[in-house]
């Protein structure tokens, strides 16, 4: 490699490959304005419950079938989902948060036997509100051509994604053990999708306990979310305007995941995977250097057990985000609770994440993923302090590391045959320079020393 070029790309590469990802789809509404209404609800005595039955109609094997709503509780209470086989999300942001409940899955011809949800009161009383309440077979034409791998837990996108056919809707009732009804129990904020022209829950002011859309700007130098139509909202019935700390994307989950990114991730070329890939793996094997050995295979040796069957006990099998059940270990992604681009090695720090959310958090500190519950929740599972969790800074000490080995990241790492190719007129080797100049910019005070650089320096002494 006898040049470092910023760009990543060998010196008789061309210009820049075209621009691959454009969605192509226009809006059909504003995604900028928010609507308030009061639910009315239940008070539940100790003791006492509300449950919901879910009657779904009988369907054919392959139609799509769901059931959910959005639940409000002013204080502790039990939520159970009983007679269901399927997967389900139900969230559980603290009072006075807003939570939802659902799934999504595939019948099997078979009649499902009525789905029960119950709310029940323990020591105190506790208020409920529900809103959206509904079951049946969903028909949309997103899902009806969608890939295969769109169609991947799409329990976690309940009960957003939930779009019930009216002429084959399912049935809903509501026992009362130890309860009564109450007017106005709480309030909730509703804000539009410019995709689907649909009005959705959001919390507010928790913006991070997100329900039906995702936060725009997490990052702390981004914060407050300035941007058009993200960060300011305008109130439908009076024409005021609320302005976010976080922001919301334009579009709700489902739009997201269908009419944006749906759009953009098949438009990835060969080439842009492999880069992805070849970068990781380079990221993956450089730690390895720097920490003399893999993490895996040292907690292996030291205990004698498989890192991700601990991990996989630590988090009770479950995806620490949605709280998907994995029948075995295999089924979990592991991930790095903190991200390898920020050079994190892959420890027992680890999170049980699936595939979706996995793929949803890439490269992201936790912080600009979780809610602060989950971090506090995060934090007691894995051993993190809670205030590195919340600092989304790299490694400081692989970058020392790597400092101190410079020459020979230069002179030996950088020759290995792996980063020696080109594909697409890029070399792996000066990707993954850039990729490590960038990383450096996010030390706090700024990057300690420029790798181009010194790489440059060191090939033109020699």
């Amino acid at each position: 490699m006898a040049n470092i070029k910023l760009p990543g790309k060998a010196q008789w590469a061309e210009r820049r490959r075209p621009m691959t990802r454009k969605s192509g789809y226009s809006t059909t509404g504003p995604g900028s304005q928010f609507e308030i209404v009061h639910i009315d609800g239940y008070i539940i005595e100790p003791g006492g419950s509300v449950t919901i039955e879910f009657r779904l109609p009988e369907m054919p094997a392959g139609e799509i079938l769901g059931f959910g709503g959005w639940f409000w509780l002013s204080g502790s209470a039990k939520v159970t989902v009983a007679d269901f086989g399927a997967r389900f999300i139900i969230t559980d942001f603290a009072p006075p948060d807003w939570n939802k409940f659902g799934s999504q899955w595939y019948s099997d011809g078979s009649r499902t036997p009525d789905i029960l949800v119950t709310f029940s009161a323990t020591d105190k009383p506790v208020s409920l509100a529900l809103y959206g309440l509904l079951c049946g077979r969903v028909s949309h034409r997103y899902l009806n051509d969608a890939r295969p791998e769109l169609m991947t837990n799409m329990h976690a996108y309940a009960p957003e994604a939930n779009f019930i056919d009216a002429g084959a809707q399912g049935k809903v009732f509501t026992k009362l053990v130890g309860a009564k009804e109450v007017r106005g129990a709480s309030e909730l904020f509703l804000k539009s999708c410019n995709r689907c022209g649909r009005l959705l829950p959001v919390n507010y002011p928790d913006e991070r306990a997100q329900l039906s859309f995702s936060n725009h700007c997490v990052a702390d130098q981004r914060r407050p979310c300035s941007h058009s139509g993200f960060g300011r909202l305008e109130n439908r019935s009076d024409g005021s305007f609320m302005q976010l700390e976080y922001g919301f994307q334009l579009e709700c989950r489902f739009c997201k995941k269908f009419e944006v990114n749906a759009a953009h991730n098949p438009q990835r070329t060969a080439g842009q995977m492999k880069e992805d890939a070849a970068r990781r793996r380079a990221l993956e094997l450089l730690i390895e250097h720097l920490y003399a050995g893999s993490p895996q295979l040292r907690y292996r040796r030291e205990t004698g057990r498989e890192l991700a069957d601990d991990v996989f006990r630590n988090f009770d099998g479950r995806c620490f985000k949605c709280g998907t059940k994995f029948a075995v270990a295999q089924d979990m992604d592991l991930d790095h609770t903190r991200p390898l681009a920020l050079l994190w090695p892959l420890d027992t720090t680890a999170t049980a994440l699936c595939p979706t959310h996995n793929s949803e958090k890439r490269d992201r500190p936790p912080a600009e993923f979780y809610t602060t519950e989950e971090l506090e929740r995060l934090s007691r599972i894995t051993g993190i302090p809670l205030r590195e969790l919340l600092d989304p800074s790299p490694n400081l000490e692989a970058i020392r590391l790597l400092e101190q080995r410079i020459e020979w990241f230069c002179r030996v790492f950088l020759k290995l045959p792996s980063l020696a190719r080109v594909s697409e007129g890029k070399l792996a080797a000066d990707l993954l320079v850039k990729a490590l100049q960038k990383t450096l910019y996010k030390v706090p005070g700024g990057a300690p020393f420029d790798i181009r650089k010194r790489c440059q320096a060191l090939y033109s002494a020699s």
